[in-house]
């Protein structure tokens, strides 16, 4: 038997969550606003999954902690418009003192019951019907929280850019934040961010990690069409390389792996992507690369190198 869980003040303490989202960074943030670094979490894919398995993980005891957190992903069929479970009602009313349990989908019917019984009793926390005017609050918000700034011109030039897609934005954004550190300039995002995905410049530099030379070349093509420099884009190649690297090296050490993944805030779908340019690569020539890039742009600061040849170097030392 399961009971309510309140604080001192006699509140209720929410122990279910609903977050309904398409949006990766909404759901990772709202996932770090309810756990943050607690490290007792259990994922389920429902997918994958029967509701009496995710009802049984809901009611097991934690043999690690006095609490856990239970992520329930693709939840969309349990937020369906014809859903029913009994053991799942029940567990509702009841939900275990020990568990928090966080639902997430990317729709739900607003008549099922569950959806309601959760908007009701617990806590809901629902982007789909993000309004653009609200943007600007969420990134200035994205940056504040980051220690870092920009002007309202480059964050409409970003949204922009990006078709108003708040991961696209966001994603932007992080890119710029291992450049620009706590103050982006204009001239910064001018540089890097692209009104056109052909002078997207991610797609140079998976180019390079891939050792792809034909696409690297129609890169470097489309940015001198676009006039965007690519002697800026030296240090983000560097912290791509530097990260694909400490993946490799240390993906057989988990705990190592996880200070590496945390320290670099990699993402579940960008970790496989820094896999597999490693195995392309041995480690020497990972730190190879580290060392040509710092070289390089000590030569583009000194004038050693002209920085209008930079895209056909990088491919000399990446692809051939």
């Amino acid at each position: 038997m399961f009971y309510t869980c309140y604080n001192k003040c006699g509140e209720k303490v929410m122990k279910i969550h609903l977050i309904i989202s398409e949006s990766y960074y909404f759901i990772k943030q709202t996932l770090d606003e309810i756990y943050g670094d607690f490290s007792n979490v259990v994922k389920i894919n429902y997918n994958d999954s029967l509701i009496d398995d995710v009802l049984y993980e809901f009611s097991s005891v934690s043999l690690f902690d006095e609490k856990k957190y239970v992520v329930v992903e693709n939840a969309e069929e349990i937020f369906s418009k014809s859903y029913d479970s009994a053991s799942l009602t029940d567990y509702l009313e009841n939900p275990s003192e020990i568990t928090t349990v966080i639902f997430v989908t990317k729709k739900v019917e607003k008549t099922n019951k569950y959806y309601k019984k959760i908007l009701k009793d617990y806590k809901v926390y629902d982007n789909t019907e993000k309004k653009k005017v609200n943007l600007n609050y969420e990134i200035k918000s994205y940056l504040k929280k980051h220690n870092s700034n920009m002007t309202d011109k480059a964050i409409n030039y970003i949204k922009e850019a990006c078709l108003n897609n708040y991961d696209l934005i966001l994603r932007e954004i992080d890119k710029l934040l291992i450049l620009g550190k706590n103050n982006i300039s204009d001239e910064l995002v001018y540089g890097l961010v692209s009104l056109t995905p052909d002078g997207n410049n991610n797609r140079f530099i998976n180019a390079l990690m891939e050792m792809n030379e034909k696409e690297a070349l129609i890169c470097v093509e489309n940015m001198k069409i676009l006039n965007i420099d690519i002697s800026k884009l030296i240090a983000l190649i560097a912290w791509n390389v530097r990260v694909t690297y400490l993946i490799k090296k240390y993906r057989k050490n988990q705990s190592k792996l996880e200070e590496v993944l945390k320290l670099f805030n990699i993402s579940d779908y960008a970790y496989n992507k820094f896999v597999r340019n490693g195995n392309i690569r041995s480690e020497e020539e990972l730190e190879n690369l580290i060392i040509f890039l710092a070289d390089i742009d000590i030569s583009l600061k000194t004038y050693e190198v002209d920085k209008d040849n930079i895209g056909n170097y990088l491919i000399n030392m990446f692809c051939i």
